[in-house]
C-alpha cells in the first residue's frame, strides 16, 4: 500500500446524456490507517505518532490527536499558542487557494505580483493583501460588512473584486452548513464516528449531508448570498474574509474535546477546509483499541453533498470544467480523479 492510498482517495464521477447532467456522484475513501498503526500503543504515545503521517494539516491533526487522547483523563483544552499554531497552518493553505488556484479556476494566471510579495515577505500578508487584492487596508475592508462587500466587488477596483463581482452571476444548489459543535454536539458525533463504520466515509449531521469549511464559519456574513443560491460567490467570499481575518491574528479557529465515556473521547478542530474530528476508544488497558479520523473532505464530497449539489444545474459542455471549479472552491485534502461519462455510450 502506497503512501497515496493511505492519504485516501476521491473520486468525483458525472454522467449527462448529452442534453443534461443526469448524476453526480463523489466517493472518498480512506483505509482505518490509525486505529491499524495505533492499536495497543498509550494514547499519548498514538497522539505523538500520528501527526508525521499526514502532510496536510499537519498541525490540526497533531492538536486533535493530543486532545482526543487528554479528554480520556479529565478535561482537555487547547493551549493558546496551539491555537496561533493552527491559524498559521490555516492561512498559508487558504492563501495557496487565493494566490494560485482561484485565478486558475476563473481562465486567469496566477497574480505574479501577489504571489511574488508573498514570497519575499511571509510576514506581511497584510500588506500584500492591501496591495495586491482588496486595494485598500486590511482593516478598513473588514469594516465594510457584507454590503460594502459587495460594492467593492461591483467597483472592480483588483482583479479578485473582478472575479467575485462574476461569481455573483452563478447559482447552484447547496447543502446546510455544519458550524464548529457544542460540546453536545461534539459527543454525538464522537458517538457516530465511532459506533458506526460506515460514518467516516458517509458522515451526516441531522439527517443529511453537510459542508463544512469557511463558508459555514462566516456563514453570518455571507448567508444572503447562499440564500440566493449564489454559492460559489459565497463561498470565495467567505475564504476572502478568512483569510484577511487570518492575516489580522483574528480569525477565532477553535478546538475542544469531551470524553464519551471512561474508555472514549473525541476532538473536534478547526481546519483550512473545515472541521476535522478524531475518535478514540481505548480498552480494559488503556491501550488504544480504536481510533478514528474525520476529516473535511468527507463531508464535502459526501455522495449526496455539496459537490454533487453545485452541479445541479450545469450542461453537459461546460460539465468537466465546472465539475473541476466546484472541487476547487470545496478544496479536498487528496489529489482526486475526476470521470465524464456520457451515458449514450453505454445505452
Amino acid at each position: 500500500m502506497t503512501l497515496e492510498h493511505l492519504a485516501g482517495r476521491l473520486t468525483l464521477t458525472l454522467t449527462h446524456d448529452g442534453a443534461a447532467v443526469t448524476h453526480c456522484h463523489s466517493e472518498f475513501s480512506r483505509p482505518p490507517l490509525a486505529a491499524r498503526l495505533l492499536a495497543g500503543a498509550a494514547p499519548a504515545d498514538a497522539a505523538a505518532r500520528l501527526a508525521p503521517l499526514f502532510a496536510v494539516c499537519r498541525r490540526a491533526h497533531a492538536l486533535a490527536a493530543d486532545l482526543a487522547a487528554q479528554a480520556l483523563h479529565g478535561p482537555a483544552a487547547p493551549r493558546p499558542e496551539a491555537l496561533a499554531e493552527l491559524e498559521a497552518e490555516a492561512r498559508q493553505d487558504i492563501l495557496r487557494r487565493v494566490a494560485l488556484d482561484w485565478p486558475l479556476a476563473c481562465g486567469d494566471s496566477p497574480d505574479a505580483d501577489f504571489v511574488a510579495a508573498v514570497r519575499a515577505q511571509p510576514a506581511a500578508l497584510g500588506q500584500a493583501l492591501q496591495d495586491y487584492v482588496l486595494g485598500e487596508p486590511c482593516a478598513d475592508w473588514l469594516a465594510r460588512g457584507y454590503h460594502g462587500w459587495l460594492a467593492w466587488a461591483r467597483q472592480r477596483h483588483t482583479q479578485y473584486a473582478w472575479r467575485l463581482a462574476d461569481l455573483m452571476a452563478e447559482s447552484c444548489g447547496g447543502m446546510p452548513l455544519l458550524s464548529f459543535p457544542s460540546e453536545g454536539e461534539l459527543a454525538a458525533l464522537g458517538r457516530e464516528l465511532l459506533d458506526d463504520d460506515q460514518f467516516a466515509q458517509t458522515p451526516s449531521w441531522v439527517g443529511s449531508p453537510a459542508e463544512t469549511g469557511p463558508l459555514a464559519r462566516q456563514a453570518n456574513w455571507v448567508a444572503s448570498l447562499f440564500a440566493a443560491e449564489y454559492w460559489p460567490a459565497a463561498r470565495m467570499l467567505a475564504r476572502l474574509i478568512e483569510l484577511v481575518r487570518l492575516s489580522q491574528g483574528r480569525a477565532g479557529y477553535q478546538a475542544r474535546a469531551v470524553a464519551l465515556d471512561p474508555q472514549r473521547a473525541v476532538a473536534a478542530v478547526d481546519t483550512a477546509r473545515g472541521l476535522l474530528l478524531h475518535a478514540v476508544a481505548v480498552d480494559a488497558h488503556g491501550q488504544v483499541a480504536d481510533w478514528r479520523i474525520l476529516p473535511p473532505t468527507a463531508w464535502n464530497f459526501h455522495p449526496q453533498g455539496a459537490w454533487a449539489a453545485a452541479l445541479d444545474r450545469v450542461l453537459p459542455e461546460q460539465a468537466e470544467a465546472a465539475a473541476r471549479r466546484a472541487a476547487l472552491w470545496l478544496d479536498p485534502c487528496v489529489e482526486y480523479q475526476l470521470m465524464i461519462r456520457d451515458s449514450r455510450q453505454y445505452a
